[in-house]
């Protein structure tokens, strides 16, 4: 994939450099589609992200090309100023400098300096964080660690919103360990060692302390030396309210405490929290790609929605999977089946998009998803061994222009379900079989599927993603 850019913007990627000199151009990206034919390899957030892309060497492009060095390492790219979006509502966007060098020739070693800047009218930044990476070099050991982040502290309660912002500006640009790692090879674990740097010498350990005991650190003795490591399936499962305590993020919640009910008489469950309060968006994310760049959030379905969801229903091609096209009485008694469960909830997902300058153009709903508990709906009387807080989800894409987002949706619906209850083990689709596009879209995210099953209504197939299967946000 090779990315076009203007002579300006060329000119200003070499101007003061006294390195390695190289053509934007001959910028060779990872293939990493959001959705498409190709698997995405770039992690997203939680909840957020940036950039943009097409005529010129734009912000995007030149993250793009950060992370193909990092791989690679035969590129560099230096002084590039972008943006990341925290997961808040309204997004809270973090000024974010980053400078990519390689101190010798001989050593196979990237270092990424990061300034982040506390807000956009901040007049001067200091290195908060560095990036160590010896990407290019072959694995000598499976479970080789060979990137160090070191995050200097200020001793201050924005210290937690640092290390996350440098954490998550780690997992989502530098891309998967699999990327060079030679063809049946043993692939180690995505991972990273957290270096934590004060001029207090005890303030680092207690951070590392919290840190462990919020479950983002996992402290080890290597060498006889502690190490504190983050994984990055670990760091997707775990909220970022926790960390973003101190912005407008949406207010962390802890799930419910284990209490069982009856429901239909018979069927024994945990008693379900209440959904989300309509109108208010319970998720946000900021997803980017070669295809997209855009904040994702979801918010609850209610009835001033009914012309949207007549207008979607009514589309053919939705249509001929959800049988509910008809008059706008139709859809009204299915609005209001969805509204007055008591195992499920309706959602919308919307898109605002981002220009060229990183500014938020406006909410664009796209998507509806009817989220559900397994134990409770009846697809539990076909699938095995249903667990208490297993979650369903059936959903549809209203709008044709969002169709090229598959994969940033999909990921986006699944980090919610997982982190909403950490007790929810498996999630499951069960797309009609001749739904073949969706299904392969399905695995190669990571689900499988369990078994082709008669529905009253329709011929399915049962596809199921476990908690320890789900390697994060792509």
């Amino acid at each position: 994939m090779q990315f076009p850019c203007s002579r300006d913007m060329r000119a200003d990627l070499t101007k003061g450099s006294k390195r390695k000199r190289i053509n934007p151009q001959t910028f060779q990206g990872p293939g990493f589609g959001i959705c498409g034919p190709e698997p995405r390899h770039m992690p997203c957030l939680p909840s957020g992200q940036i950039s943009p892309e097409h005529l010129h060497l734009s912000r995007f492009n030149l993250h793009t090309s950060v992370r193909s060095w990092l791989t690679k390492s035969d590129h560099f790219v230096m002084g590039h100023f972008d943006f990341l979006y925290l997961p808040t509502d309204p997004p809270v966007a973090r000024s974010l400098t980053s400078e990519v060098s390689r101190p010798s020739e001989e050593l196979d070693v990237v270092t990424t300096a990061i300034s982040i800047l506390e807000n956009d009218n901040s007049s001067s930044s200091t290195i908060r964080a560095t990036l160590e990476s010896s990407r290019g070099q072959a694995l000598a050991a499976p479970n080789e660690l060979q990137d160090h982040l070191k995050v200097q502290l200020q001793g201050s309660t924005g210290d937690l919103e640092t290390v996350w912002t440098a954490l998550y500006w780690y997992f989502q640009y530098t891309g998967d360990v699999a990327v060079g790692v030679p063809k049946g090879r043993p692939v180690p674990e995505r991972c990273v060692e957290l270096i934590l740097e004060s001029d207090a010498p005890s303030h680092p350990s207690e951070l590392a302390a919290q840190l462990e005991r919020l479950g983002l650190v996992d402290i080890q003795i290597q060498a006889e030396k502690q190490v504190h490591l983050v994984f990055a399936n670990v760091f997707w499962q775990l909220s970022p309210e926790l960390f973003l305590s101190n912005l407008n993020a949406h207010r962390y919640l802890p799930a419910k405490p284990l209490r069982y009910t009856l429901s239909n008489g018979a069927i024994r469950h945990p008693n379900r929290p209440l959904p989300p309060p309509q109108r208010l968006p319970f998720y946000t994310r900021h997803c980017i790609s070669d295809k997209v760049n855009s904040v994702f959030k979801l918010r609850p379905v209610d009835m001033s929605d009914l012309d949207l969801i007549h207008k979607w229903m009514n589309n053919t091609r939705v249509s001929e999977f959800w049988g509910e096209q008809g008059p706008i009485e139709h859809q009204k008694k299915f609005l209001e089946t969805c509204l007055a469960s008591k195992h499920s909830f309706t959602a919308i997902g919307s898109w605002n998009d981002l220009d060229p300058e990183g500014n938020l153009t406006g909410w664009k709903d796209a998507c509806f998803f009817d989220i559900y508990w397994v134990k409770e709906d009846h697809l539990a009387r076909y699938a095995n061994s249903v667990q208490d807080w297993d979650r369903g989800v059936h959903l549809l894409v209203g709008e044709d222009w969002a169709r090229g987002r598959s994969t940033a949706w999909l990921d986006s619906i699944v980090h919610f379900m997982f982190l909403s209850d950490p007790r929810t083990q498996s999630i499951y689709l069960e797309p009609r079989v001749d739904n073949e596009l969706f299904i392969r879209l399905l695995t190669r995210y990571g689900f499988y599927k369990v078994k082709d099953f008669a529905f009253p209504h329709k011929q399915a197939a049962l596809m199921k993603l476990d908690r320890d299967h789900w390697k994060g946000c792509r």
